[in-house]
């Protein structure tokens, strides 16, 4: 039995979040606790695309206390896509089972090859990604499995034929996009996750077909908010 499921992931109205019943083995590039660790809450927190606060990491730490997370043991990430948006999706391969849950906000879309050509100011958009893994994890693991889900993600933004609104060019990501990678560390090991490897096939193939679904969801709601 997986330790994590799809059903561990609690939507709320402004936040998305998992509270693990044992620590998880994290690397991220979350806003606040980024980096390596070790952590028993995750959130996702959406805010208003005015957002313009400050002292934003003060800001979320106050946030997080009156929402009972602890400071000290949450990595927490941003964006303005409404929590209700999240696609979560779960994965079985072969003993390999991993959550995903991605939120997608395509305002700001960059192609990181052409960025030279961009001069504006920041825009509302960002793609937030968490891949929580049934397993025990090596570091070296750890970071492929960032390249892993990278490589996906921008494997689904081509199939989506998302652009870069400046260049007219193929889009990446966004300028602001947050990854992290979380593992149970219980259960079978894993030294590697690189494409060639099974939980690295897995993951390509589970954040390629979330990806497409949550752009595919940004994408309605930008339509239908267009017809309004």
């Amino acid at each position: 039995m997986p330790i994590l499921s799809k059903e561990h992931i609690e939507v709320v109205d402004n936040y998305i979040a998992l509270r693990a019943a044992s620590p998880l083995k994290v690397v991220s590039s979350a806003m606040h606790n980024p980096g390596f660790g070790y952590y028993t809450h995750l959130m996702n927190r959406t805010v208003p695309i005015t957002y313009d606060e400050r002292q934003p990491h003060r800001e979320y730490q106050q946030f997080l206390q009156a929402q009972g997370f602890p400071i000290d043991n949450t990595v927490a990430m941003m964006t303005a896509v409404q929590a209700k948006f999240a696609t979560v999706r779960e994965f079985t391969y072969e003993g390999i089972h991993i959550v995903i849950m991605i939120t997608a906000g395509l305002g700001n879309a960059v192609d990181i090859t052409h960025a030279f050509h961009r001069t504006e100011q920041y825009h509302a958009g960002t793609i937030n990604t968490w891949v929580l893994i049934n397993g025990k994890l090596s570091d070296e693991a750890l970071f492929q499995a960032m390249i892993s889900t990278t490589e996906a993600k921008v494997k689904a933004l081509m199939d989506e034929e998302v652009t870069d609104p400046t260049t007219g060019t193929q889009a990446t990501g966004t300028s602001t996009d947050s990854l992290l990678i979380a593992s149970t560390e219980e259960g079978d090991y894993h030294q590697y996750a690189g494409p060639i490897t099974t939980l690295g096939k897995v993951i390509g193939y589970g954040v390629y077909t979330t990806m497409r679904e949550a752009i595919g969801n940004y994408k309605k709601d930008k339509e239908e908010k267009a017809q309004c």
